[in-house]
């Protein structure tokens, strides 16, 4: 019996296993089916158990899933949908017009292979054009199949696809470890780099970037069309700089992986092994070379099922093309004909006809008829004078449709447009009528200031070679601190001709007083550190790394509580909260029930809402203590009160409402010394050193002496200290090559702290050592300058202005080098209390909505009390700020709570309590929610990958193809989009505005392709409303005049510009 494991199943069991995921679909729920399914499969089970065969498992699996999992269901999928699914194995075209159900089917067809034609998940591929389309996908197969069936599938984007091919096959390719993937700001920096001669201004590197990218696809499709000499010479050194940064553009992601393919068959052959089953949605939108990889990959096998509709083909602009449908038509069905789903599930008949009788205009590809069974409003046509009376109708018509309509909600509701400043001037129209709103374009989590900065340096640190990822990082810090000091080191660059600019940013401070480099100190300071974390094998977590960054960076241009730290007291200096914060830190670490008590309701319900956002976790159960009520009270159980006056039951009450404070900023602190009182310890061991040379030249001075200090738990339990002859003397003192094998041997695998590092100790060290013959030390490198320098200290490249400040006192009768390292070892241990101190005031920031709007309940002795005190005044601007922020919730929420409350009135005394005080755009009041966004996407992105290098190359992966799409879906406002940005999204009321000549179409459509696809770009947009339609143009918009667009023709929709409803002609 035993011989028998691990032996493959006889053929004819296999066989049969085979033709048992091949019966027919039932589309019934009787429970006789599965029973008589049951006795067909049971001899197969029982002689597999007979035998003790290592094949039952993967068999029990897959009858299991024949005999229980969940038919396809008849009342959702129609006969079409029906008629794709079931498919015979092999080329599938599937035209779905908008609206038809093209997700749905393409992820039952999945279902089906897996299920019903025995298909292992491992051998799918799934292509999409979008980060949503592929995360809905996901989630649709993880309810369909199951979580861990859907995660074996491979489904993502094609830039997703190809970049793990180049991961896998790097060598091949000729790629470096690492390289990195040039975002569109890593591209206007490596074209200015190539051509310094050019502006630097963003849009006209813009331009040169599209003549870039136009150039490259030329080079590969045009080959024989002659380049102009300077068109070449611009690709040629663009290039040049890519390779020179160990980077490749997003196009190359495509071009690579395709040649990588195409010219190695045996990758081919593995990966088409590995995929023999592949689906692509939005076929229509394939560039060349995307519809050329589908064709490589699937020429063999042939099992190709695209989902297409040429009719929504609009990215023209990235050369994807419908014909690439009829190509796929000749290449693969031979014969076969297209499946049409033709019923639209979204959007009413009268949206629909007219969408209809719109792109009927166009010429088509595949005749078809798309028809629905919803019934709905009648479609509107606008015309307004101005772009403000256009803003102001659709504002006031949303609000409108809110109080009329019970079940909708402002997410339920978009507002297209063709060209961003439209969207840009609604969205100021719409913050001003407090219409919650959200627009998608460049406010998305990577297009926060801070949040690319710290990505840059990341970049930076996982390949010291890439200069101009250090230059997009310096250029950042820079202008947030000064805008003139980049391009005095760009000037300092040329002047001296230094090829690096990390170098140029190195020699820069040493030409200029120690006042006017200290920022370029501090910014190549910080980079060096990351660096060294990142290199150097130190043992760090990815979320920790990003936390040093974004403590230490510049952050002046924020709404934040790091500019106002010396206002804000740290929570463990309140001695009224420390009583509390161990029991409800056990209490949080256990689980169990903690009551939010406060006699004013609306105050309870703040501070409840508050501790519930910043604790809530597995296990612990949050509730108010409503007065009257009956209280379960067990050992897991705490009430925290929250009155002036004590409560008469304190063994169960902790009591925070006598704290000077104020209730909401006394919940808040306690809340912030509980998530940080569990982060571990910061560098509890390192060793701290420090230099006597002679000379302050780090290329030409010599050390006389050197001392450290061993640290453990922030105790020093051990030092070093030897002084050094200088090479020319004579003297019994050791040489350095003796105390150089003593230094390592005393520091071990420990990290090195040292003070003005990177601009000195560290580079002599390392010289010394090169000098004697020997390797520079392995260990991971800490400079703490500029930490200290951005904690606003006032640090110099001295160690005394330090131990001033933290008023620390060095033994006189220690030798210079021992009594540094001393001193080092105690500043460095303050800091590390600074820093954790620091963290403790700024946690939870993006909870500062709250507990402004809690401060305007604040009562004093029963009477409303709003004379802030200082550090209530810090948390109240900065929260107000965002609570007059488009999308913001709070005061809705707390008015749906208590209706007697009024909106407008608690906006009002917010901007009253406000004053003048100048408001932060739209992106800095995202900031603190997006932060806290990022760290979660470092903790995940870090807890999966086997090492640092490995977190911090995912997260930058993540990063370089994100898109924006998935940012405002979670947020009950009304969206603001592009109507390229809206494809493939749905809302059941839209609103499209500059239905204007020169704006829809646009100025470039002169020819009729171009006519033609501006055609199918409203189009897209028509068929994004479900219930009702309104479209709208103006005659003037700021600087010129405007006609409407000839589509109104077209639509047959006339305009009214009274807001009376007009109906199709057609």
């Amino acid at each position: 019996m035993c011989s028998n494991v691990g032996r493959k199943m006889p053929a004819f069991i296999d066989s049969y296993c085979a033709d048992i995921a091949q019966w027919p679909v039932v589309f019934s729920y009787d429970y006789r089916v599965y029973f008589y399914r049951f006795i067909i499969i049971l001899p197969t089970f029982m002689y597999l158990y007979a035998v003790n065969w290592s094949g039952l498992r993967p068999v029990v699996h897959r009858a299991w899933i024949i005999i229980a999992m969940p038919e396809l269901d008849p009342i959702t999928l129609n006969a079409r949908q029906r008629e794709a699914v079931i498919a015979p194995i092999g080329p599938v075209l599937v035209l779905a017009g908008p609206g038809t159900g093209k997700t749905r089917v393409l992820t039952e067809r999945i279902a089906y292979l897996v299920s019903r034609r025995g298909v292992h998940p491992e051998n799918i591929l799934a292509l999409t054009f979008t980060n949503k389309a592929a995360a809905e996908l996901q989630i649709r197969l993880s309810r369909t199949l199951s979580k861990e069936t859907a995660e074996v599938i491979t489904a993502g984007t094609f830039h997703r696809f190809c970049i793990s091919i180049l991961r896998e096959h790097r060598e091949t390719v000729g790629l470096p470890p690492h390289f990195g993937i040039a975002d569109e700001d890593l591209q206007r920096t490596l074209i200015y780099r190539a051509f310094p001669r050019l502006s630097p201004n963003e849009s006209n590197l813009n331009n040169v970037m599209q003549n870039v990218n136009r150039l490259k696809w030329q080079r590969r499709y045009k080959a024989h069309v002659p380049m102009k000499k300077g068109d070449a010479a611009l690709l040629d050194q663009y290039e040049a700089e890519l390779k020179k940064n160990r980077l490749i553009d997003f196009d190359d992601l495509i071009f690579l992986a395709h040649d990588l393919l195409h010219s190695h068959r045996q990758i081919l052959a593995d990966y088409r092994a590995q995929f023999q089953h592949i689906l692509v949605d939005e076929f229509q939108d394939t560039d060349p070379v995307q519809y050329a990889l589908v064709y490589l990959l699937g020429a063999a096998h042939r099992s190709v099922f695209v989902v297409a509709d040429d009719e929504q083909s609009i990215y023209g602009w990235r050369y994807a093309r419908p014909e690439h449908i009829e190509q796929f038509r000749d290449d693969f069905l031979k014969g076969r004909s297209p499946i049409f789903l033709e019923e639209n599930y979204r959007s009413s008949a009268e949206i629909l006809r007219l969408a209809r009788v719109f792109i009927a205009n166009n010429d088509v590809l595949f005749e078809r008829s798309i028809h629905t069974q919803r019934s709905g409003r009648r479609v509107r046509g606008m015309a307004f004078d101005t772009f403000e009376e256009e803003g102001q109708f659709i504002a006031g018509d949303i609000w409108d449709r809110i109080r009329e309509t019970p079940d909708l909600i402002h997410r339920d509701i978009a507002v297209l447009y063709p060209q961003h400043a439209i969207g840009s001037e609604l969205e100021r129209i719409f913050m001003r009528a407090n219409v919650p709103c959200l627009m998608a374009h460049r406010r998305g989590l990577f297009d926060q200031p801070v949040i690319r900065r710290a990505l840059s340096v990341l970049r930076y640190a996982l390949d010291g070679a890439n200069d101009a990822s250090l230059e997009l990082f310096l250029r950042r810090e820079l202008e947030a601190v000064d805008p003139k000091l980049y391009p005095a080191v760009r000037g300092f660059q040329k002047q001296k001709n230094i090829g690096s600019f990390k170098q140029a940013a190195f020699l820069y401070p040493r030409t200029v007083s120690e006042e006017e480099g200290v920022d370029v100190e501090r910014a190549l300071g910080l980079a060096g550190v990351v660096h060294n974390a990142v290199q150097r094998g130190a043992v760090a977590s990815l979320p920790h790394l990003v936390d040093d960054i974004l403590d230490q960076l510049n952050t002046s241009e924020l709404p934040s509580l790091k500019n106002h730290l010396d206002d804000i007291v740290d929570p463990l200096e309140l001695s009224d909260l420390n009583i509390a914060l161990n029991r409800v830190l056990s209490l949080w670490r256990r689980g169990g029930t903690l009551y939010v008590a406060c006699r004013d309701e609306v105050l309870r319900y703040m501070l409840t809402t508050l501790i519930r956002d910043a604790l809530a976790r597995p296990g612990l159960i949050i509730r108010e203590a409503v007065p009257g009520s009956r209280l379960d009270v067990l050992s897991d159980t705490l009430i925290l009160s929250f009155d002036e006056d004590p409560p008469k039951t304190p063994e169960h009450f902790l009591h925070l409402g006598g704290m000077a404070c104020g209730a909401m900023l006394a919940a808040l602190k306690l809340c912030q010394a509980i998530h940080c009182a569990d982060l571990p310890a910061y560098m509890p061991e390192y060793t701290a050193f420090a230099l006597e040379t002679a000379g302050d030249d780090p290329e030409q001075a010599q050390i006389t002496a050197l001392g450290a200090v061993r640290v453990r738990d922030g105790r020093a339990v051990d030092t070093f200290y030897s002084p050094v002859r200088l090479r020319e003397d004579k003297g019994t003192a050791p040489t350095f090559q003796e105390i150089y094998l003593a230094f390592q041997a005393f520091v071990g695998i420990d990290i090195l702290v040292a003070h003005n590092g990177y601009a000195f100790d560290f580079q002599v060290l390392h010289r010394e050592a090169r000098r004697n013959g020997r390797s520079r030390m392995p260990n991971p490198t800490v400079d703490i300058l500029p930490m200290a320098r951005s904690y606003g200290a006032t640090a110099t490249r001295d160690l005394r202005p330090l131990c001033e400040r933290y008023d620390i006192a060095s033994d006189p009768n220690d030798p210079p080098a021992r009594a540094r390292a001393l001193a080092l070892y105690r500043v460095f241990e303050a800091m590390k209390k600074e820093r954790a101190s620091r963290y403790r005031r700024m946690t939870h920031e993006r909870l500062l909505d709250h507990v402004a709007l809690g401060l305007l309940f604040r009562t004093r002795d029963g009477v409303r009390d709003t004379e802030f005190s200082r550090e209530e005044h810090v948390h109240f601007n900065l929260g107000a700020q965002r609570l007059l922020g488009p999308a913001n919730l709070c005061i809705r929420n707390l008015v749906q709570h208590y209706p007697r409350l009024d909106a407008d009135r608690l906006r009002g005394q917010t901007r009253m309590l406000l004053g003048e005080d100048p408001r932060p755009d739209v992106l800095a009041l995202h900031a603190p929610d997006q932060i806290q966004r990022f760290r979660d996407l470092c903790e995940r992105h870090g807890a999966a990958a086997p090492s640092l290098q490995e977190g911090i190359r995912n997260l930058l992966d993540f990063a370089d193809l994100y898109k924006v799409e998935l940012d405002t879906q979670d947020r009950d406002a009304v969206h603001l989009l592009t109507l390229h940005a809206a494809k493939g999204l749905e809302f059941r009321e839209v609103y499209i505005c500059g239905l204007e000549d020169r704006i829809l179409p646009n100025a470039r459509a002169l020819n009729s392709a171009d006519l033609a696809e501006q055609r199918r770009l409203l189009y897209v947009g028509i068929t994004r409303a479900m219930d009702r339609l309104t479209l709208s143009c103006v005659q003037h918009r700021p600087g010129r005049n405007m006609a409407p667009s000839r589509f109104w023709d077209e639509l047959g929709l006339e305009r009214d510009d009274r807001g009376v409803d007009a109906a199709p002609t057609a």
